[in-house]
């Protein structure tokens, strides 16, 4: 009994492991098909085999659609602008409540999606409902998220 409580044993550590955030490693990648499709993702490859992954499990994709764009459906540079201040919004409207993981994005076919990983659905639904309609006077837009906890939903992208 007196050796259990004396023993040098480490305590049992719960929760997720460090770095909790990796390294950024973002990767830009063309994507193109024998048809004429084209696009293109920046993704940060730094989250293959990331080790926290079951402590994020709510995937969050932002989709904007583009209307400036040239004839592959990619943004002209005045969309480009738009759509980096855009981002920098939607980003930090989820920050706020929300440990984040920006994965990426995904350009193609004449929309942009913004993938994130969070640990909990902490979104009021009022406050984000107000704050989408504000971006939506700008771009339409559609918001997704749902439980992946082993992240299938971007495996694609980050190995």
């Amino acid at each position: 009994m007196f050796k259990n409580l004396f023993s040098k044993k480490e305590p049992k550590k719960y929760g997720p492991v460090e770095p909790i955030y990796p390294d950024e490693l973002f990767e830009v990648s063309e994507i193109s098909d024998e048809n004429g499709f084209f696009g293109f993702s920046n993704i940060n490859k730094a989250y293959d085999n990331y080790p926290n992954k079951k402590y994020f499990p709510w995937w969050v994709q932002v989709t904007l659609e583009l209307q400036e764009v040239d004839d592959r459906k990619m943004p002209l540079q005045a969309e480009s602008i738009l759509l980096d201040e855009l981002e920098d919004s939607i980003e930090k409207f989820i920050l706020k409540k929300h440990k984040t993981h920006f994965i990426g994005r995904v350009t193609q076919n004449g929309f942009r999606d913004l993938i994130f990983y969070i640990d909990l659905p902490r979104f009021n639904q009022e406050e984000t409902s107000t704050f989408f309609d504000a971006i939506q006077e700008k771009r339409r837009v559609n918001f997704n998220m749902e439980k992946d906890l082993t992240w299938d939903n971007v495996s694609g992208l980050i190995q």
